[in-house]
């Protein structure tokens, strides 16, 4: 990651290796999350298949022991080499608060979880 990205970070991400399942229009593919954050996720895709930068995808992430999924609607940030950057555009209530909790128990402290909270409410 360059030091401008990092800087331009303003969420914490939690490292992962979720199975994720991308859908562009009638076609889907499958990957795994690399990392995830209450503003979007990286992730990797089996195959040769790259979207394009821009691109709205549709992201259902499969959760141990849940009987359902964090669902992301986002927009292609970058691409790259096999890492693809989704910036979030919307979340269900259910899925949110999926996300929410999974940052929750993966943050050291409460002040950090208030901090992203925040940084989402303020856009």
């Amino acid at each position: 990651m360059s030091d401008q990205s990092a800087e331009r970070r303003r969420f914490d991400r939690i490292a992962t290796d979720k199975p994720v399942v991308i859908h562009d229009g009638d076609t889907q593919h499958d990957g795994v999350v690399r990392d995830v954050s209450l503003q979007g996720m990286l992730f990797t895709l089996a195959g040769n298949w790259r979207p394009r930068r821009g691109a709205r995808l549709h992201a259902r992430v499969r959760l141990e022991g849940e009987l359902c999924c964090i669902d992301m609607e986002g927009e292609v940030a970058h691409i790259e080499g096999a890492d693809i950057g989704l910036h979030c555009l919307s979340l269900d209530v259910e899925s949110a608060a999926k996300l929410r909790r999974m940052v929750e128990l993966n943050l050291v402290n409460s002040a950090l979880l208030e901090r992203n909270l925040q940084q989402l409410i303020a856009g």
